[in-house]
């Protein structure tokens, strides 16, 4: 019976082969975990020995070996990635310091500028604050100088922001807290022009301040607007550093009474007749003119007192 069952046995066998593999998978799985459990406990021994850090140190060969073969690549890795790390930061570099640069530049031009805007405003309130103080004297209407006239029209004028619209008309006085400036000659809605002393086509009358001489005062027509002065009385004399002032005109057009025209810096004889020319220096400076007043009424002061037998 053993000997008949034998063939279908085998070929049963034969037949289950690959069931009969499988059923030895999880056997080299164990091999597998084993190996992997050997390892993990050599690299544990290494790192438990080599935590000593001592001479004697089983690992220490193998890291000489390592350093030996592994060093003068990353040596070389190094040195070759130094000149672009070094034109990488040059880089950043050069553009942080343009980001500087443009910083400082905005910044320096703002200071410049406040600086600027600062000594201008501190210069017009001082020439209102000197014109506040002539104000008091006069019925006046400020203005600033807007224009200058051009050289090839020969003359010296300036345009001031102030028309007819705030009660400016020809003939009308401008002066600023310095002295006199000139006379308007021309009117818009908005603006005027202001013919100045130093022009040759201006005529002022003026009063030596100490002797109450009276002379014209004309203009050269030179940038620095010298004047020169000529005494009606033909035996005065002028001495240097007599303050004259206006004398006025009728009506108050186009010169009010006492306003500083100059100073008298020379002193030169007629040839041939009497009396003698002097040349004053305006106290206005024809180049530096800003702000300034339009005298547009009568000079403010109280009443006459009038003179009669019981005075």
């Amino acid at each position: 019976m053993l000997k008949d069952l034998g063939t279908p046995a085998r070929s049963a066998i034969r037949s289950a082969g690959t069931p009969l593999r499988s059923a030895g998978l999880p056997r080299e799985i164990r091999r597998r975990r084993t190996v992997l459990v050997l390892v993990i406990l050599a690299c544990f021994t290494l790192i438990v020995l080599d935590a000593r850090r001592s001479t004697g140190s089983p690992v220490e060969p193998l890291r000489s070996a390592a350093a030996g073969v592994f060093g003068p690549l990353e040596s070389t890795a190094s040195e070759a990635r130094q000149p672009v790390d070094n034109l990488r930061d040059r880089f950043a570099e050069v553009d942080r310091l343009k980001a500087e640069n443009e910083k400082l530049k905005s910044a320096n031009e703002d200071l410049t500028r406040q600086l600027n805007t600062s000594d201008y405003a501190r210069s017009r309130a001082q020439e209102l604050d000197r014109l506040l103080k002539v104000a008091p004297a006069f019925t006046m209407t400020p203005a600033r100088v807007i224009g200058v006239g051009g050289a090839q029209t020969f003359n010296h004028t300036v345009t001031i922001d102030a028309g007819t619209a705030d009660g400016v008309r020809p003939d009308m006085t401008v002066l600023n807290g310095t002295g006199l400036v000139g006379r308007v000659v021309r009117t818009t809605q908005g603006t005027a022009t202001v013919l100045l002393i130093g022009d040759r086509n201006s005529t002022v009358g003026g009063r030596l301040n100490a002797t109450m001489a009276l002379g014209f005062v004309s203009g050269r027509g030179d940038v620095a607007g010298t004047l020169d002065y000529k005494l009606v009385d033909p035996k005065a004399r002028p001495k240097v550093g007599d303050r004259i002032v206006t004398w006025g005109s009728t009506g108050n057009a186009p010169y009010v009474p006492g306003v500083p025209i100059g100073v008298v810096t020379s002193v030169t004889p007629n040839e041939g007749a009497l009396g003698s020319t002097a040349t004053i220096k305006p106290f206005v400076d024809p180049t530096r003119i800003d702000t300034v007043g339009v005298v547009t009424g009568p000079p403010a002061r109280p009443p006459r007192t009038q003179l009669g037998k019981g005075n």
